[in-house]
C-alpha cells in the first residue's frame, strides 16, 4: 500500500475522532483482556456517536478533507482497493481493473486512428491505414498479406480481445 492510500485512510480516521478517543486507543493495548474487549466496543461506540454529531454539525461533503477528483478512475480505485482484499476479491478487482485497462486501450486506439484519419485525409479504412504500414496494396491485401489489425489485436490478451471486441473493434473486418 503506497502512503497515498495509507492518508486517505488515516484522513478519514482523523476526521471521525477526537484526541481524547485516539488517547483511549493508545491506553486500550495496557488493559486487562476482559476489559480490552469492552474498552474497544466503547471506542468505536465514541467514534459513531462522533460521526453522527460530526454530521448534524456540518454539511460539508467528507471529501473536503482529501482530493476530489473530477471523474472517478476506476483503475486507480481497483489498485487502491487491492491492499485490503482477500484472495478471491483480489481476483475480482484484477479482473474488473483488466476490464476498465482493456476500455482505455480501445479508447486509446479509437483516438489514434481518428488523428490518423485527421492527419492523413484517405486513411478512412482499414484498409488504408493497414496499407500506411505494410506498403501492401489492395490486391496484396486480399491475397493474404499483413494486416496492421490483426497484428496489432494479436498483441492483446483473450480478456482484453474480448473487451475490443465488444466495443466495436473489430468493425474493419465488416
Amino acid at each position: 500500500m503506497d502512503s497515498n492510500e495509507h492518508n486517505k485512510v488515516i484522513a478519514f480516521d482523523t476526521l471521525f475522532s477526537t484526541n481524547h478517543i485516539s488517547m483511549l486507543k493508545i491506553m486500550l493495548p495496557y488493559m486487562d483482556n476482559q476489559i480490552q474487549k469492552s474498552f474497544a466496543i466503547y471506542i468505536k461506540f465514541l467514534e459513531l456517536n462522533y460521526t453522527i454529531e460530526f454530521f448534524k454539525r456540518n454539511s460539508a461533503p467528507i471529501y473536503s478533507c482529501m482530493e476530489k477528483a473530477d471523474s472517478p478512475d476506476m483503475f486507480r480505485l481497483c489498485s487502491e482497493l487491492l491492499p485490503y482484499c482477500n484472495d478471491t476479491e483480489r481476483k475480482q478487482i484484477e479482473q474488473i481493473k483488466s476490464i476498465f485497462q482493456g476500455m482505455e486501450m480501445y479508447r486509446e486506439m479509437s483516438k489514434t486512428m481518428e488523428m490518423m484519419k485527421d492527419f492523413m485525409p484517405g486513411m478512412d479504412n482499414m484498409e488504408n491505414f493497414s496499407n500506411l504500414f505494410t506498403g501492401n496494396t489492395s490486391s496484396e491485401q486480399e491475397a493474404g498479406g499483413p494486416d496492421i489489425m490483426s497484428i496489432l489485436t494479436n498483441m492483446l490478451s483473450p480478456e482484453q480481445k474480448e473487451m475490443f471486441d465488444l466495443f466495436g473493434g473489430n468493425q474493419h473486418d465488416e
